[in-house]
């Protein structure tokens, strides 16, 4: 099961990413746009790993996790990952906050527990699309998108699968770790 541990970003910053992929749809870029209702923040990536190692995991995190603060992000502007001076993945930051950075450190060290590989660079950001094509001038047009500030709870971490089609990525919660303990997992097919 291809998985990754993200932050649910709610309704309104999934609203404020239709808008932003509208702009860039309409100045010419062309990209595997993530669907608002995907919205998330990533935490860690996961790759292939095994439903029950998945569960092991879920289980080490909700103990790991409970009884941490809950705390609120803010939305950032607009960014981007550049590739050979042309922008590969386009982006909304979120605003540095230290409760995230320790969120992000308490699920390394359970990952870490279990021999899960870790990333060293942690740039917390919502991807809004994976570039394909970007218009002449670019760099100028992003210059123009302004993002709205947008805060949102945080109260728990989930576990999601990532189901790749010809539509691109599908997203869907397998379990969720609550700050105030408990493990929910998700009904599926799988």
């Amino acid at each position: 099961m291809r998985s990754f541990i993200a932050i649910d970003t709610g309704q309104q910053v999934q609203m404020m990413i239709e808008s932003v992929v509208e702009k860039l749809k309409r100045m010419g870029f062309r990209a595997s746009w993530v669907p608002g209702g995907n919205s998330h923040l990533t935490i860690s990536f996961l790759d292939s790993v095994e439903l029950q190692r998945l569960e092991l995991l879920a289980t080490m995190l909700s103990k790991r996790l409970r009884g941490f603060p809950t705390f609120t992000l803010e939305t950032g502007k607009l960014g981007y990952f550049k590739h050979k001076e042309l922008p590969k993945v386009v982006w909304i930051g979120i605003e540095r906050n230290q409760t995230l950075s320790n969120l992000h450190r308490e699920v390394r060290s359970v990952l870490e527990s279990m021999s899960f590989p870790v990333e060293d660079n942690f740039r917390p950001h919502l991807t809004v699309g994976r570039m394909k094509f970007s218009p002449p001038l670019w760099h100028k047009f992003l210059e123009t998108i302004e993002t709205e500030k947008i805060v949102f709870q945080v109260n728990e971490v989930s576990v999601f699968e990532s189901i790749l089609s010809r539509e691109g990525a599908k997203y869907r919660k397998v379990f969720t770790c609550s700050f105030e303990g408990g493990l929910i997992k998700h009904d599926f097919q799988g």
